[in-house]
C-alpha cells in the first residue's frame, strides 16, 4: 500500500538538522511491517511512530496519540488535493515544531496536519502509525539501513568505517529531485527488455510500480485490484508480473508489478521520464548505504533477497473499522477440597473479577471480482468474526494478509458478520499470476 498526496503549492521549507552527540553513528532500530519501516520519534516531546518514506517530499500527520495534548505553532490552512476519487481536502501546514529521533533534532521541522478522521489511512494500512517523515529529514546524513538486524545507522558524514562497508557493496548512481532519489534499472516484460527511471520509495509497500505509456505495456496476464490508498480514495490498477527486474548483477525473476490507473497518478510527470517506483518488497531484499550528499547509492542482497514474491490469493483487502470492547470473567480465588466434593462452587471462597479489553473490528472493504472469496459469496462490508477457527481477535492485518498469501490450494474458512447474521464460507486460495 502507499499513501500518495499532491499539494496545490510548495509548502517546502529548508531546515537544518543538528547532531546532538558526541558519538560517531546513532544507531536507530526499526520495525518492518508490510515492508515498511517504522520508527519512534519525538515532534514537540510527544511521541509518534512513524512510517520511513523516501519517496516523500513532506512530513505528514494523519492520527496522534490518545490521552496525549499535543500542540503545533504557525498553522497555515491549505488545499490539498488526494490520489484517488474524491473533492479536494482541508489540511495545515505547522512550521517552527522541534523534532527528535535519538540525537538527531530539528528545531524548524514542517509538518502537514490531515484533520479529516473519514479518510481511515491508518485503518487500510493496518499499521499503528501516526504518520510519514519524509525524506528531507535524513538527506544531511549518510544511511546505513540494515534490514536483517532492523536498524538504520546514521552518520553525519562518510567515515572510515563506512569506507569499509562500501568496498564490499554494489555502487549505484542516483539523482535528485526536491531531495527525492531516482535510480535507473532495467526491466524485461514479455519479451521486450528496457531501461526504466524509479522513485525509490521506501514508503511503497508494493515492490515494483510502472506506468503504462507506448513503451511499457502490462503483460496480458494480470488481474485488476487496489493498488494503494489516496487521501480521497482508492488507487487501481493491473497487478502482474516482469520476466526480469536487473540491478547491475543481481537478477529478479517473475517480481510482481503493478500499474496504476494512470488516471490516479496525477503528478507522475512531476520528473521528466520516470517511469514508476521502485518499492519495499525489493528494496528489503538489500542492505543499504544511502549517501544523497554523493548522490550515491551502495547496496547488496541479504537473506531476504531469494524471499518468494507473493500476493494475496484470496480477492479480500480488509481494513480495520474499530474495536470491540470484550469481557472475560477472571477467577482469582480458590475452591476449596469441599466444594468440590459437594459440587458447590457457589461459595464464598470463590471470588471472580471481569476483565476489559478491546480487540479490533475488521471488515472486507474490497472484493476481487471472480477472485475465490467472491465466488464463495463474501461480501463487501462483511465483518470478519474468525478465520481457520482462529478468532479475528487474535489477528492483525499483517497476519490476515500472510493467510491470504501464504499458498496455493490451502484452504480458508472465514466466519463473518453480515447485518446481524453469522455467516461461513470456504475457499481454495488459488494462484493466477
Amino acid at each position: 500500500m502507499k499513501l500518495f498526496i499532491l499539494l496545490f503549492f510548495s509548502i517546502g521549507i529548508q531546515a537544518q538538522n543538528n547532531w546532538i552527540t558526541n558519538k560517531s553513528k546513532v544507531i536507530i532500530p526499526f520495525e518492518l511491517s508490510n515492508n515498511l519501516i517504522l520508527i519512534d520519534m519525538k515532534i514537540n516531546e510527544t511521541k509518534f511512530k512513524m512510517i520511513v518514506d523516501s519517496g516523500s517530499e513532506k512530513n505528514l500527520l494523519f492520527s496522534f496519540p490518545e490521552d496525549e495534548d499535543f500542540e503545533v505553532a504557525n498553522l497555515r490552512k491549505i488545499k490539498i488535493l488526494g490520489m484517488g476519487f474524491g473533492d479536494t481536502l482541508q489540511a495545515f501546514v505547522s512550521t517552527a515544531n522541534k523534532a527528535q529521533i535519538k540525537s538527531i533534532e530539528n528545531s524548524n521541522f514542517e509538518i502537514l496536519l490531515i484533520t479529516d478522521r473519514s479518510i481511515n489511512i491508518v485503518n487500510k494500512l493496518g499499521l499503528p502509525v501516526n504518520g510519514i517523515l519524509g525524506a528531507t529529514f535524513f538527506k544531511d546524513f549518510v544511511l546505513h539501513i540494515d534490514y536483517e538486524k532492523l536498524k538504520i545507522n546514521l552518520y553525519p558524514k562518510t567515515r572510515k568505517s563506512l569506507v569499509r562497508k562500501k568496498s564490499k557493496y554494489q555502487e549505484l548512481p542516483i539523482s535528485l529531485y526536491d531531495d527525492i532519489p531516482y535510480l535507473n534499472l532495467k526491466t524485461q516484460i514479455e519479451n521486450e527488455k528496457f531501461p526504466v527511471k524509479l522513485l525509490f520509495d521506501t514508503g511503497l509497500s508494493d515492490g515494483l510500480w510502472l506506468f503504462e505509456d507506448h513503451q511499457i505495456v502490462s503483460s496480458s496476464h494480470y488481474f485488476t485490484d487496489v493498488l494503494g490508498k489516496g487521501l480521497s480514495g482508492d488507487i487501481y490498477g493491473k497487478k502482474s508480473r516482469v520476466k526480469k527486474l536487473q540491478m547491475d548483477n543481481f537478477l529478479l525473476n517473475e517480481a510482481l508489478v503493478s500499474y496504476p490507473d494512470t488516471s490516479f497518478i496525477l503528478n507522475k510527470q512531476k520528473v521528466i521520464n520516470r517511469n514508476g517506483s521502485l518499492g519495499g518488497e525489493v528494496i528489503k531484499r538489500f542492505n543499504w548505504i544511502l549517501d544523497y550528499k554523493n548522490k550515491t547509492f551502495y547496496y547488496k542482497k541479504n537473506s531476504n533477497f531469494d524471499l518468494p514474491f507473493h500476493y494475496n490469493m484470496s480477492g479480500i483487502s480488509v481494513q480495520q473499522i474499530g474495536y470491540q470492547l470484550v469481557t472475560e470473567e477472571i477467577n482469582n480465588g480458590f475452591i476449596t477440597k469441599e466444594d468440590i466434593f459437594e459440587s458447590h462452587f457457589d461459595s464464598a471462597s470463590k471470588q471472580s473479577e471481569l476483565r476489559y479489553n478491546y480487540f479490533p473490528l475488521y471488515e472486507i472493504y474490497a472484493l476481487r471480482n471472480d477472485s475465490p472469496a467472491f465466488k464463495a459469496g463474501l461480501q463487501i462490508g462483511d465483518r470478519i468474526l474468525s478465520s481457520n477457527g482462529k478468532s479475528s481477535k487474535k489477528y492483525d492485518i499483517q497476519k490476515i494478509n500472510d493467510l491470504f498469501q501464504s499458498e496455493e490450494g490451502k484452504l480458508i474458512t472465514i466466519e463473518v458478520n453480515r447485518k446481524g447474521k453469522t455467516l461461513k464460507f470456504k475457499f481454495k486460495l488459488e494462484k493466477i499470476l
